[in-house]
């Protein structure tokens, strides 16, 4: 199960979210370690999250926890999302520090603005998006993860966000200059196709598929066996095209140990359809299923498990943690069909 930030600020919360998982049968945390460029654990170099109680490590606790409740941690990193849509940023926050390493869009909105005026939300947007273009962002990002993995062991590190929010980023000065380099020409308009399209495509997804290949490579030299994964879009197409996010290859050439996509929307046959893509094109690793429980009846979440599990995806997890706290249907139907002794 996915587990927010907002939900292990605090020791009594933390006990509560490894109890209810445990009750439940879950037998993996996604922690959220990073929401917006900063730190639910501790950092040397990355300002600490909102709401922790003081000398309080969020992510030790969790491991404490859940590993004697024989549940697994991963460390969920939130990878170019990095502040919010409208905030200042806060000191020491890399958006105070390097605001030359966020992203533009193809119509000037510079999301590096301490003081932005646009409405990205209103736009589609989640928030301010580091640019995988820029040369210092996968080394800051590396450094992030290199940081978790050397001083925790976390069973996993799992990324979200390793994409861009649409089609219409990343038009940065880095990002034109370093397509202009290979191509010898300046990037499309996103309503242009053709030829350059497909060419512009291709060179901003492999910005995001290098920094996937680098964080492997990383996480397997620093401790073997930790794993990677990453929350994916699940249309394949749409991944792709829109989002810059290669995630099929990433799986089949190993560069992920397993991949989630995030089957949130749709009739129950229509997220059986998009299992059985996903189960033709990922040929290596392992696939779980993302459902989201939250903006559904907990009868429908079940029926979505059967149907994973019919479609020989390798399990699944649930979005949110939240949405498990306040759901008993929930909570008492995952324990009938999974839940183990107390420890």
């Amino acid at each position: 199960i996915w587990v927010v930030r907002h939900d292990l600020t605090t020791s009594d919360r933390v006990t509560e979210v490894v109890m209810r998982a445990h009750e439940a049968g879950l037998n993996a945390l996604f922690v959220q370690v990073r929401g917006r460029g900063d730190a639910y654990y501790s950092s040397d170099f990355v300002p600490p999250g909102e709401g922790i109680e003081p000398d309080f490590d969020p992510l030790q606790a969790c491991l404490d926890l859940a590993g004697k409740a024989g549940i697994e941690v991963h460390a969920w990193v939130n990878v170019y999302l990095t502040w919010y849509p409208n905030r200042r940023p806060q000191h020491a926050h890399v958006l105070e520090k390097h605001p030359d390493w966020f992203m533009i869009s193809n119509d000037g909105v510079d999301m590096g603005q301490p003081d932005l005026k646009v409405d990205l939300v209103e736009r589609g947007v989640e928030g301010r998006y580091l640019s995988p273009a820029h040369p210092s962002v996968s080394g800051h990002l590396l450094r992030v993860i290199e940081e978790i993995v050397v001083r925790y062991p976390v069973a996993g590190i799992h990324l979200d966000y390793a994409r861009y929010p649409n089609e219409h980023y990343d038009f940065s000065p880095m990002a034109q200059s370093g397509f202009w380099s290979d191509v010898q020409r300046d990037p499309p308009d996103p309503a242009e196709s053709g030829v350059l399209r497909v060419s512009w495509n291709r060179w901003r997804s492999e910005q995001v598929t290098r920094f996937i290949r680098e964080a492997k490579q990383l996480v397997h030299r620093l401790r073997r066996g930790t794993q990677l994964s990453a929350a994916v879009k699940p249309d394949l197409h749409l991944a792709y095209q829109r989002y810059g996010q290669d995630w099929v290859h990433w799986v089949n050439r190993r560069y992920l140990d397993f991949v989630v996509p995030m089957f949130y929307t749709g009739s129950t046959q229509s997220i059986q359809s998009k299992m059985r893509i996903v189960r033709k094109y990922v040929q290596k690793g392992r696939v779980y299923a993302g459902l989201g429980a939250w903006n559904q009846e907990a009868e429908d979440t079940f029926e979505q498990i059967d149907v994973s599990q019919r479609t020989r995806l390798n399990g699944f997890s649930l979005f949110s943690y939240s949405t498990l706290a306040a759901s008993p249907g929930l909570r008492q139907g995952l324990k009938r069909r999974f839940g183990r002794e107390d420890p």
